[in-house]
């Protein structure tokens, strides 16, 4: 987590240079990791049965206020993700993963270095079955990323890419330093990281700031080519005709689809027999948005999270998903301008899959 620290830290320049150039080499220079072992998915199941057993759920007030999650052996560990997972920043966020620097672990265990020297608690979170399936999917998401985007510029074309409700958007940022260091001309591509959680996108924005400086980069502000970070609620009223009305040709929205309801195979409501509340934002809410900003001929990127055994663990933590396989993100689609897919790459969770929509 010191990494993580360091990457979007206000000072720190060479040393997140270096972090970033470290990560950068191996997304782009070797193929993709393997998911967990035989062995590890073992480890998951029993872990599962140790942390059900020493985790006690009570409220955290009176009637109506959120629950608080105890758990004597993550307390004693005193890691930053074991305290993201016994408490969060809202009672609007107590069932969700939330992003920033929790997601961001896992990517840096991605780097040689960085993996040689993490401690055990570090390796128990981040080389967990989740751990190795979220590093797995960042790497298929940043290469589908780069490829989608570098075939439209060798056509001669600009590229407009939006990473959607991304954290912190290392992905993107990623697969941006990938084209540049190619030699595309910053002036024809405009990448924005969108996120609605404003400490997320002022993170992106100090990482940003770095590179363009160590790098030379075009950060883009408004309507300007380049890369940038905006905060955005990508259901409120205000940026609904926005993209519409100059859609995308590159979007990816990865990492969110899991806590909206809709065309599901499963959901940790219906595994633990608990109520499950209508929401007003749905995942077919959020199809529409997608078709909305995607170009036609462009891409959309998305992935699948399947039922495993390995997430009953965060569950035990409050946390709540919308399972879906293939067919059931196939399904939610349907009726869209959006083709048959193309899978990137698969691990035991998550797919991550290239949606096409139709010219015409």
């Amino acid at each position: 987590m010191e990494a993580v620290a360091a990457l979007y830290s206000k000072d720190q320049e060479a040393l997140a240079d270096a972090i970033f150039s470290s990560l950068s080499q191996v997304v782009f220079g070797v193929g993709a990791p393997k998911p967990a072992s035989l062995p590890q998915r073992v480890m998951a199941r029993l872990s599962y049965r140790l942390l059900k057993r020493t985790t006690v759920r009570e409220k955290a007030g009176g009637e109506g206020d959120s629950i608080k999650v105890r758990n004597r052996l993550l307390e004693r560990s005193q890691h930053p993700y074991a305290r993201s997972l016994l408490a969060s920043s809202s009672k609007e966020t107590e069932a969700l993963v939330e992003g920033g620097d929790p997601m961001n672990g896992p990517y840096m265990m991605i780097v040689p270095e960085i993996r040689a020297g993490a401690v055990l608690w570090d390796k128990l979170f981040f080389n967990s079955v989740q751990g190795k399936d979220v590093q797995l999917r960042f790497i298929l998401e940043t290469k589908a990323t780069y490829l989608e985007a570098k075939a439209r510029l060798d056509k001669g074309k600009n590229i407009r890419i939006k990473a959607l409700a991304a954290g912190t958007g290392l992905s993107l940022i990623l697969a941006y330093d990938q084209l540049i260091r190619d030699g595309y001309d910053s002036g024809r591509i405009f990448a924005r990281i969108t996120d609605r959680d404003e400490s997320n996108t002022a993170k992106s924005s100090r990482l940003l700031g770095k590179l363009a400086v160590k790098r030379g980069w075009r950060l883009g502000v408004g309507a300007e080519a380049g890369i940038g970070a905006e905060t955005e609620d990508i259901f409120h009223e205000a940026a609904l005709g926005i993209d519409k009305e100059n859609p995308f040709d590159v979007v990816t929205a990865v990492g969110i689809l899991e806590y909206l309801q809709g065309s599901t195979c499963e959901t940790t409501e219906q595994r633990h027999e608990l109520e499950e509340m209508e929401e007003p934002a749905t995942a077919l809410h959020l199809v529409a948005r997608l078709c909305d900003m995607t170009r036609r001929d462009g891409s959309l990127i998305v992935n699948t999270y399947r039922p495993h055994s390995s997430t009953r663990i965060l569950e035990l933590f409050g946390k709540r998903f919308d399972y879906r396989h293939v067919m059931n993100m196939n399904a939610l689609l349907s009726g869209t301008q959006f083709s048959i897919p193309i899978l990137v790459g698969s691990g035991h969770i998550y797919d991550v899959k290239i949606y096409k929509k139709e010219a015409s």
